[in-house]
């Protein structure tokens, strides 16, 4: 089916429907959201000289979704100028108008008669070849098609987002069974390239892949907490990061979904899945349903597992509620050897495997929750998905588990914790006793860069698909296709004569390692290749400079390495902004300070949408010093001495007014919440480009090096005539911080700080409308940033920083 989505239609404007439909405006998508007409007017209707006839009064509930999904936190928006993309309107006067759009989602509350309703009223309207979805969480998509002409259910399926819809990458598809095989196709086409989503192909079963799994998970932990006296602040302390879940773990997730939500979640499988063998773990403890009664409902009504509250100095703390009298106390210390054993293993798998075979109490409780799970997971094998990849996906982009429930079962190793299973009278599913029968001793295996599932349809491995347009650097470096590296990074080549930089060093922090093959990838690239992506597929691009390194040098007040550490990563980064080939930096997560700096002397960034931008180095009492500055004050110039059509410069235009932006933006050290951001900020141009989905982001780096050089690729000239606002600007930059200091805004040392930046970006003690080079502002840069070095208030902030992982206002 080749349809294009240009247009769509959401009902329903509750948080879940205005945030789906923030999510298509993300991506260009002109998108009708439609809501009921309110009841009745209200006082405050009234008051406004509404009446029933109003649009205002009549669009209410979809003009409030708007605003509540501009006003959320997190950003539901990229920008808010997004929201322009949205038409509100209700589902009397407007129904028509989804006679226009080429895709439905259907948001409203989750009771099958109330669906059905809403897809009688649209089928009269539909264009055919309109496809329509439903966003529901657990009912089936038979059901809901029920009474539905042919038409209808042959281009209906359920398109299932996870909250929020802008950063959960999980999209659970399920077709419906008279669903057309090119509507799916169709729908994971646009859900996937365009929306930016993960796609998991799950069957009409209740509550799908990853809340069928989800929810029982939670409810074996509630039932081990309670079995072994564990505390709530005890289980999220063994069930969080340390077992590469969530930090929110389990409770805290909970408190923030809503308990209501969950035992309405846990209800639909009972009620809908009466053959499965672990039924009844999901009817809710009576403690839970007595929470619920009560109100304590977690983050809606104030209360739940936890509570804020202030102590008897009036102190913020957050209290934790004992299961046993639902009476709230302070958090007990959490001391279990084996969870202190777990943190100081090595990566994921190892601090699960500390866990897993743990005595104490903390390994009996890893052991029967995760026993539990892996088991149902396994059981639920073809039942929800046809295979084990889905699965693992699905909880991984659903509920942001680092592994999924086959992956960690690898981890811990399938025949030692199948043999620890079994021994504790653990029934295993009969497809993993076949496969470990047959010599198979995990449900994945990777060769020569390519990985392998194992599949119970065939009995067999075989190939984890990967879509074309996905490159993988860990399956490349596999496949011999590094050429040059160290421990903090390596240069890959990509094919087609482009190489890739790719850091991976811890946070990716700039220090000597790769800064040292930022150098030596630029003689490479210049001598072997064609162009150079710089990407990785870190959580974060990079945080930074080594910030313990600089911390360390300051203290031992070693000046002179300082000073040529910031000089080579100075020289590294011109070197790459003017090499003969094109560099494209591909951005994503966190960049911030010296990461920022990577990607401004770049030729073209392409950055994925959620890319997190700013030069922080304020905040721990430093300025930019590789290049920062220096590229903020061009990009905020430059455009202004651009030469027009016909050949005639421009006349002095006045500074002051593009350095205080700039000035602004680094010494308040403004960071974007998304990459469109970073374009409004100044660190991305608007020719550089966005890709939603971040599993194509270096293979869209590498297609606009392959454009760049075939439009006929010039390195940049060096810039030795940058016109400066000088000493005058400086000083009314110094009479606005004085201003905010007297105002009790700023600390003394905040204004240090900020005329530091403020003499850098107004070219230091020269007259206004001097010219001077590159280099000269860099040397300016690294002066002020290895004298801010030498302060002892720096050096607190450094080591505040370092230790507490927030800023010092001192």
């Amino acid at each position: 089916m080749e349809k294009k989505i240009k247009r769509a239609g959401v009902i329903g404007a509750g948080v879940m429907g205005a945030t789906i439909a923030a999510q298509l405006a993300n991506v260009g998508i002109k998108t009708i959201l439609l809501d009921i007409v309110p009841p009745k007017l209200t006082e405050d209707d009234k008051k406004k000289g509404l009446t029933e006839e109003s649009p205002t009064f009549r669009n209410k509930f979809a003009q409030n979704g708007v605003q509540g999904a501009l006003k959320s936190k997190p950003a539901s928006f990229y920008i808010p100028e997004n929201a322009k993309l949205i038409t509100i309107g209700n589902l009397e006067d407007n129904l028509s108008w989804l006679s226009e759009v080429d895709l439905i989602i259907e948001v409203v509350v989750e009771r099958l008669d109330i669906k059905q309703s809403v897809f009688e009223k649209i089928e009269s309207i539909l264009t055919p070849g309109t496809l329509v979805t439903s966003n529901t969480s657990g009912i089936s998509a038979a059901a809901m098609c029920e009474g539905r002409s042919e038409t209808f259910r042959k281009h209906f399926a359920i398109t299932h987002f996870f909250n929020p819809p802008r950063y959960m990458k999980l999209l659970e598809i399920v077709p419906g069974p008279d669903t057309l095989p090119e509507v799916v196709e169709t729908l994971a086409e646009m859900c996937e390239k365009i929306v930016g989503k993960g796609i998991v192909y799950a069957k009409d079963t209740p509550n799908f892949i990853a809340n069928r799994i989800g929810i029982f998970g939670m409810f074996t932990i509630i039932q081990a907490m309670m079995d072994l006296g564990l505390t709530v602040e005890a289980v999220d302390k063994l069930t969080g990061p340390v077992i590469g879940h969530a930090k929110s773990a389990s409770f805290r997730t909970t408190d923030l979904v809503g308990l209501d939500t969950m035992v309405h979640v846990a209800n639909n499988v009972y009620d809908g899945a009466p053959e499965d063998e672990k039924r009844e773990i999901f009817k809710a403890p009576a403690f839970i349903q007595k929470m619920v009664e009560k109100g304590l409902l977690g983050e809606k009504t104030k209360q739940g597992f936890y509570k804020k509250s202030k102590d008897d100095q009036g102190k913020k703390v957050i209290l934790s509620i004992d299961p046993k009298t639902l009476e709230y106390g302070p958090q007990e210390k959490v001391k279990i050897a084996s969870l202190e054993a777990a943190k100081a293993a090595g990566g994921t798998g190892d601090k699960i495997k500390a866990l897993f075979y743990a005595n104490d109490l903390g390994g009996q409780f890893t052991f029967r929750h995760m026993a539990e799970t892996l088991i149902y997971s396994a059981n639920r094998i073809p039942e929800i998905a046809d295979d084990i990849v889905n699965v693992d996906n699905a909880m991984k982009w659903g509920f942001a588990w680092k592994m999924g429930p086959f992956e960690t079962w690898d981890a811990i190793g399938v025949k030692k914790s199948t043999a620890k299973m079994r021994e504790a009278g653990y029934e295993l599913p009969g497809w993993v006793e076949e496969m470990l029968e047959s010599g198979k001793e995990s449900f994945y295996r990777r060769e020569a860069g390519v990985l392998y599932y194992y599949d119970l349809q065939s009995k067999d491995y075989k190939e984890v698909p990967v879509k074309p347009g996905i490159i993988l650097l860990p399956s490349l470096k596999e496949r011999e296709k590094k050429v040059a590296g160290n421990t903090g990074a390596s240069l890959i080549d990509l094919g087609d004569g482009v190489a890739c930089l790719e850091f991976h060093a811890k946070m990716n922090a700039l220090g000597d390692d790769i800064i040292n093959m930022i150098v030596k990838t630029g003689e490479i690239v210049e001598r072997e290749f064609d162009g150079l992506v710089i990407a990785n597929h870190a959580t974060n691009f990079s945080v930074g400079a080594n910030l313990a390194m600089i911390l360390f040098a300051a203290q031992e007040e070693e000046w002179d390495d300082l000073d040529w550490a910031v000089k080579t990563l100075q020289d590294a980064l011109m070197k790459l902004k003017y090499l003969e080939k094109p560099v494209v930096a591909a951005p994503a997560g966190m960049a911030l300070g010296g990461g920022c700096e990577v990607c401004l002397a770049a030729d073209r960034v392409r950055y994925a949408a959620e890319t997190y931008m700013g030069l922080v180095e304020v905040g721990v009492g430093l300025i930019p010093a590789g290049g920062g500055c220096k590229e903020l004050l061009i990009r905020n110039t430059e455009h202004l001495f651009e030469v027009p059509r016909g050949g005639v410069y421009p006349k002095q235009i006045e500074l002051m007014p593009f350095v205080a932006r700039a000035f602004e933006t680094i010494a308040m050290a403004k960071v974007s919440t998304s990459g469109p951001e970073a374009v409004k900020l100044g660190y991305l141009r608007p020719t550089d480009k966005m890709t939603v989905n971040r599993d194509y982001l270096i293979e869209d780096a590498k297609k606009t090096v392959l454009a760049m050089n075939l439009e006929g690729y010039e390195a940049p000239r060096p810039k030795d005539e940058i016109r400066v606002a000088g000493e005058n600007t400086f000083a009314m930059i110094k009479l606005a911080v004085w201003t905010l200091h007297e105002s009790g805004y700023v600390t003394d040392h905040d204004v240090t700080v900020s005329e530091k930046v403020g003499y850098v970006l107004c070219g230091g003690n020269v007259l206004a409308d001097t010219k001077v080079s590159e280099q000269y502002l860099l040397d300016l840069e690294r002066e002020a940033f290895l004298s801010l070095c030498g302060d002892p208030k720096t050096q607190a902030r450094m080591q505040h920083m370092l230790t507490k992982g927030k800023p010092l206002r001192n």
